[in-house]
């Protein structure tokens, strides 16, 4: 695997009174800028960004695999294109990093709605914990690919698109929030690409399983955690029936055998 570098970048003003008296051009550059600097955040290509105020300059991190790649990144970014920005690039180490969440990760005041599906799976509770709390257990039945680390905190990452664009390739960023063995287990859950800056929020999904018989389990879930708004209502419809082909899903493997995943969905292994 190539090794990944990282470079300390200041974006610096090309005039005086920057940034104090932005044209209105110059608001829409930075928010290209920003749109530009989110995507690449999406893509693990930039480790942080933001604004430094005395002196004044913009500091981006940039992870890159080669320093021709970090200054295409940058010679593409918005704000030098445009010539309201220049900038110095220095090749750097990262070291030490604090995790860091954003104070807008989840809805700050969500709705009580939820989403609620249930089904009955013919296997033990304990294969059933498999296969939602570990990558191979989550590949028979959930996505073609997945990262998935169980602690507090570990990823939670299922690939529908495994050969999408970092940031595009499912559940990207998305955490375990708490699990009880075999019993219950919480993670976090995003939007789809296409639904734009929903994106970028989370939500929380809660799978509760209950041994019903030998060999048979109740698998309850509960996504919650939704936002008010047109775009909110679109994506609770849009989980509402992907959370039902999920569990039919995870029925179909413990009755059929593990999914065989091609173009445009799964189908059983023994289909």
């Amino acid at each position: 695997m190539a090794d990944v570098n990282q470079y300390f970048v200041q974006l610096l003003g090309t005039r005086e009174g920057w940034p104090h008296d932005m044209t209105a051009e110059e608001e829409r550059v930075m928010t290209e800028h920003y749109n530009y600097l989110k995507q690449l955040t999406r893509r693990r290509k930039v480790f942080m960004a933001g604004p430094v105020f005395d002196p004044v300059f913009g500091l981006i991190i940039l992870s890159a695999l080669s320093e021709q790649e970090a200054k295409e990144i940058m010679e593409n970014e918005p704000s030098v294109k445009a010539g309201v920005h220049t900038y110095t690039m220095h090749p750097m180490r990262v070291s030490l990093m604090a995790d860091y969440l954003s104070p807008d990760r989840f809805v700050k005041e969500p709705s009580d709605r939820a989403i609620r599906k249930e089904t009955i799976v013919s296997a033990a509770r304990d294969d059933v914990w498999r296969a939602w709390t570990t990558a191979d257990g989550a590949t028979t039945f959930f996505a073609p690919g997945a990262l998935i680390e169980l602690r507090i905190g570990g990823p939670y990452e299922i690939y529908f698109v495994s050969d999408a664009p970092i940031g595009s390739r499912g559940s990207e960023g998305c955490r375990i929030l708490s699990w009880l063995p075999e019993e219950m287990l919480s993670f976090e859950w995003n939007a789809p690409p296409s639904f734009g800056e929903l994106r970028d929020k989370r939500t929380r999904v809660i799978v509760q399983l209950t041994e019903t018989g030998p060999k048979q389990t109740r698998v309850a879930l509960t996504h919650v955690g939704w936002g008010e708004s047109e775009d909110w209502d679109r994506l609770f419809d849009y989980f509402d029936r992907a959370w039902g082909h999920v569990l039919e899903n995870l029925k179909a493997r413990f009755e059929k055998g593990p999914l065989k995943w091609q173009a445009g969905g799964a189908i059983a292994e023994d289909a």
